[in-house]
């Protein structure tokens, strides 16, 4: 039997920037239900296997958690069990089944032959969620003789109506608007996070075209603070002036609310 979870003390925030926006409630039936005078279903085997599909052009942590209806059933609320979070890279997918949610929740076996409930994912981004339910016979003494159906859902997206918190990180010139920003010998990259949100780690880069691109690892940064990150310059970069592009969360780690500023040409003349 799963542990009994209080709600009013134990809280899960899903792992966004800001709150989500974007939730599916997908129907959950798995397990044997061998009982002709059980009416909550018919007799036979139920398997649920619930898709995720990233659409977006960049990564997408999002939350889950299963909501049971049974058991307990007779018109009382089931627990609410957070199965943890994924993450999502552009076009990445994965499921959500029957064995994974045994494993992640109830590794000693269903706390009944069968549990039914709604699988609940919260997002920063836009998904598609599509639910497949498959069903076997069972002959008279129980055992399963072949599928018989299979059924395959759109799971309707709800916006909650919540504008996320998100940060957005850019390349910040000098006053004169100049990116040539120079400390003993090595190329000044200032990033600044403008954002509402705070924004996790991430990795800045700097492309020397010809003469080799150079990446640093950058630090979290809170809404409306910055960090200075200092670049050596290839030899030879100056032929005679040392062109560069910075790009900063190049690997694109952070969910922001623009993307469009992240890159900046500089020039340092020779």
């Amino acid at each position: 039997m799963a542990v009994s979870i209080d709600p009013f003390f134990f809280r899960v925030e899903p792992p966004t920037v800001g709150r989500p926006t974007f939730e599916y409630a997908a129907k959950f039936i798995c397990g044997l239900q061998k009982d002709p005078e059980d009416l909550r279903l018919t007799r036979g085997l139920y398997g649920t296997e619930i898709n995720i599909h990233n659409p977006s052009e960049r990564k997408v942590r999002f939350f889950k958690k299963l909501a049971l209806t049974f058991p307990p059933g007779e018109q009382r609320p089931g627990e609410v069990l957070p199965i943890g979070e994924d993450v999502l890279g552009p076009d990445q997918a994965l499921a959500v089944d029957c064995m994974d949610i045994q494993r992640r929740l109830f590794p000693n076996g269903f706390p009944a032959p069968y549990i039914t409930g709604f699988v609940v994912i919260q997002s920063p981004e836009s998904l598609d969620v599509t639910a497949v339910y498959t069903t076997a016979a069972l002959d008279e003494e129980g055992r399963v003789t072949s599928q018989r159906s299979i059924d395959v859902e759109q799971i309707r997206e709800r916006q909650k109506g919540i504008t996320p918190e998100l940060p957005d990180l850019i390349p910040v010139p000098d006053p004169s608007g100049s990116f040539c920003k120079l400390r003993e010998g090595k190329l000044v990259v200032t990033v600044k996070n403008q954002g509402a949100g705070p924004g996790g780690p991430s990795t800045t880069e700097v492309d020397f075209f010809s003469h080799g691109k150079v990446s640093m690892p950058t630090p979290a940064l809170a809404p409306n603070t910055s960090t200075d990150l200092l670049f050596d310059i290839p030899p030879g970069c100056f032929d005679p002036d040392c062109e560069f592009r910075i790009t900063v969360d190049v690997m694109n780690d952070v969910a922001e609310s623009n993307k469009g500023n992240n890159t900046a040409n500089g020039t340092c003349l020779g």
